[in-house]
């Protein structure tokens, strides 16, 4: 595969680009001659001595080290007068959401923030999306795809416009999953995986396919999950790593009681794992001894307990709470298996 096609735009698309920035070139450039790793470091260096001074140039390389993890030397950009104080204003909040989530309070904020420019409009309402989802209300998405839709159409610098295509595809996966519409949502996943270069964010599709083929195909989820973990341990994401082995693995494993050899460092995929071997006891010390309960440790305990009013109770809070259809289910899966020992 020619992998700087992958950041070319359609001809659609190409209609309305009609500025190409300096980032992207030089990109586009290396793409042709090396792999996507090398291609994207060499880029990293050429955005390090680059001070743009159009917002379409600033738009671009803001946008290609955030996507690529480069968030020290975004920082550093941020800081300089060069940039655009709108610019500077949209990404310090994108990379101080990596510290804390959003709050309730940040998306009245959020709301309050106006922009001209299209690509800013563009970016300012994939900040709106994030807020909401950062507060588990998951169908905040029904309220800007068509905005996104349109503004996409407004963008006109090939690299930037690349991204935020990116970001739709991401959204609208999860939109389309915590929806539980996996077809649909598996549609946009292997998109993202087929045109995302960045491996971080390879990781985390990959991780999230695994849960998508959590209650439905065991192999696959598995497959997935094995995926993710290659691909962090590749590029030196220790914690992906970690996480995959200790929570995505373990939770595949316990739903299909297929747990033996399956071991955990969380408490609660631990409890998970005892259940999955029956025992019940030992799950119900582990669980009760919780100072406050998830939606998924609520779901534990109540087929430890075999309590259908607490697995109710655990759908009920996955729907209200976090809008999420998916995990819903999860009670339900667990409620059957009480009704069949009952």
């Amino acid at each position: 595969m020619h992998i700087h096609k992958v950041i070319q735009p359609a001809k659609l698309n190409s209609i309305h680009i009609h500025h190409t920035s300096p980032v992207y070139q030089v990109y586009y450039d290396y793409l042709k001659e090396r792999n996507s790793i090398e291609a994207t470091e060499f880029t990293r260096f050429f955005c390090q001595r680059s001070r743009p001074s159009m917002l379409e140039d600033q738009l671009a390389l803001a946008e290609f080290l955030y996507m690529n993890d480069f968030f020290e030397e975004l920082e550093g950009h941020l800081n300089e007068n060069y940039m655009h104080e709108d610019i500077a204003k949209l990404y310090r909040i994108i990379l101080d959401r990596k510290k804390q989530p959003l709050s309730i309070n940040d998306i009245k904020s959020i709301e309050e923030l106006c922009f001209e420019h299209p690509s800013l409009k563009c970016l300012h309402l994939f900040l709106l999306v994030y807020a909401h989802y950062d507060t588990k209300k998951y169908a905040g998405m029904d309220k800007f795809t068509e905005e996104i839709q349109t503004a996409l159409f407004t963008i006109n610098e090939p690299l930037f416009h690349y991204y935020m295509k990116l970001r739709f595809d991401e959204l609208t996966f999860q939109h389309y999953w915590k929806a539980n519409h996996l077809v649909l949502a598996r549609k946009f996943a292997y998109k993202y995986i087929n045109a995302g270069l960045a491996p971080r964010k390879q990781i985390m599709m990959h991780h999230n396919l695994a849960l998508c083929y959590s209650f439905e195909n065991y192999e696959a989820a598995m497959d997935y999950a094995e995926k993710t973990i290659n691909i962090a341990e590749t590029n030196g994401y220790s914690h992906a790593s970690q996480v995959t082995r200790d929570h995505t693995i373990p939770f595949i494993a316990a739903f299909h009681q297929k747990s033996e050899q399956i071991i955990s460092n969380d408490p609660t995929e631990n409890a998970h794992l005892l259940l999955s071997r029956g025992q019940r006891k030992e799950a119900i010390d582990i669980l009760s001894a919780l100072p406050s309960l998830t939606p998924f440790q609520q779901t534990y305990l109540g087929l430890a307990e075999r309590n259908l009013q607490l697995l109710r109770k655990a759908k009920n809070r996955f729907i209200n709470e976090y809008n999420d259809l998916f995990f819903a289910q999860l009670p339900d899966y667990y409620m059957k298996r009480v009704l069949k020992v009952v």
